[in-house]
Order: structure tokens, then sequence, then C-alpha cells
């Protein structure tokens, strides 16, 4: 098993830079951890801090990719988030969301919760996306907003699911795990990412690219390009590459 990857965070024309993420060598393989503290609260740096930091520690304890371990890795980065809101008494405070990236040499699992996403391809074809916790997704898959629509629909900044808000069961949402076999591609990134680049163009750069540090890029190219005025979210993105 052969894994590349490669990062990018930029502040943008935030006041600080909410996005944290973390790349995890384990005994078992990798785990990469990416969170979006949320900007119209109160410290969701901090949150998305505790996310990333929990996840990882957990990882390293862990012993082999499995969909249960990936669970109590979101269990944990939401309960270390919740203990430090009651011990600071900021319980309205502090949410984030969260991707987690868990392989061996084995399976690959991957989860998350909110509105950041992790895109999926095989042998440079995307295949997959994350469904986002979001009232635009939901309008979507119900028919009344155009999946194109969802980057800048006006309720595009209300999230249904986040860490830091208590909930019974899960917080997250688990794909199916995926074997280890062939060329595998997988792209974790922030709303800041995904909301200036289309699917089509994530495929055409991932077409043109033979590695992730040139498929990062060559999306960050287009995303300068399609960037409108305005106050510019934080940027945040990890490309994965494995070979098996």
């Amino acid at each position: 098993m052969k894994v590349r990857y490669h990062t990018h965070t930029d502040i943008c024309d935030r006041p600080c830079n909410e996005d944290r993420f973390a790349v995890c060598p384990t005994p078992y393989g990798y785990c990469f951890a990416l969170a979006d503290g949320l900007g119209g609260l109160a410290r969701g740096e901090v949150a998305a801090e505790l996310a990333c930091r929990a996840a990882a520690e957990g990882a390293a304890r862990l012993e082999k990719a499995t969909n249960q371990g990936l669970e109590d890795l979101f269990l944990a980065a939401q309960q270390r988030i919740l203990d430090r809101q009651q011990a600071e008494h900021c319980e309205s405070q502090m949410k984030t969301t969260l991707n987690l990236l868990v392989l061996d040499d084995r399976q690959i699992c991957w989860g998350h919760v909110g509105d950041s996403r992790t895109y999926y391809g095989q042998a440079g074809r995307l295949l997959q996306r994350t469904f986002d916790h979001s009232v635009s997704q939901m309008l979507s898959a119900a028919g009344q907003v155009a999946d194109a629509d969802i980057r800048f629909h006006e309720d595009r900044s209300k999230l249904l699911r986040v860490l830091g808000v208590p909930r019974s069961g899960s917080p997250a949402d688990l794909e199916t795990p995926l074997p280890m076999q062939g060329s595998r591609q997988f792209l974790l990134c922030s709303d800041g990412f995904w909301e200036y680049i289309t699917e089509e163009q994530i495929q055409i750069c991932l077409e043109e690219s033979d590695n992730p540090r040139t498929w990062m890029e060559n999306m960050l190219e287009l995303i300068r390009r399609n960037e409108r005025c305005g106050h510019r979210d934080n940027r945040t993105a990890i490309t994965v590459w494995i070979d098996a």
C-alpha cells in the first residue's frame, strides 16, 4: 500500500482561520481529519482543534480500520467538545464539522458530520461524495433546489447537524467501507473550498493529475478563477492518493 497526500489551508478574507486538519500515520495505516469551526458562533476554531486532536489520538489507539472504530472517533471528538463547553460554560458556542478518513492495508473507512465534504474517486474517476447536513442539501434531495444551486443558496449556512450539539447515537454519517485495492483518490475539504469549484471541474483536475499535489494545485487555480468578490471563507483541503 502506497499512500501519498497533500494539504492546503488559507485564511482568505476572514479575521482568523477556524479550519483545522490532521494527518496521522498510525500503527496500521493512516488517519486524515478535517474540521471547519462554525464561523457564526464564537470559538469555532477551538471546536475544530479539539475534534481533530481527539480523532488523531483515538486513531493511534485503534488496531485496524473499521466503521466501529471510526464511529468511536466521532463520539470521542463530540465528547471532547461537549466537555470543554461544560467546563467553560459556553454550551451555545464551540461547534464544528468533521470529516474522517481511516485506512489500513485491508480497507478504507470514511464518514462526516456537517457540510465539509469528502469526494471519492477510483482510477481517476469521481464516484461519490458525502451528503451535506445542511438545509440547502435537504431541499436539493427533495427536488426543490437544483444540486448545482446548493453552493450559494440563501440557506447554505444553516446546518442541521454538527459536533458540539448533544444528540443520541452517533453524530456522524458513515459511508460503506471500501476494499483496499487498485488506485483510489480522496478529497477532504471545507465549504470554503468546494463552494468555488464544481464536481465537473474537480473531475477534470483529477484526470489531468497523477499525484495529490498536482490535483490540489490544479483545483486551487480553478478556484481562484471562479471565486467571486466578497468575504471569502477559510479554505482547507487534503488530497489523498492510495495505490494498493
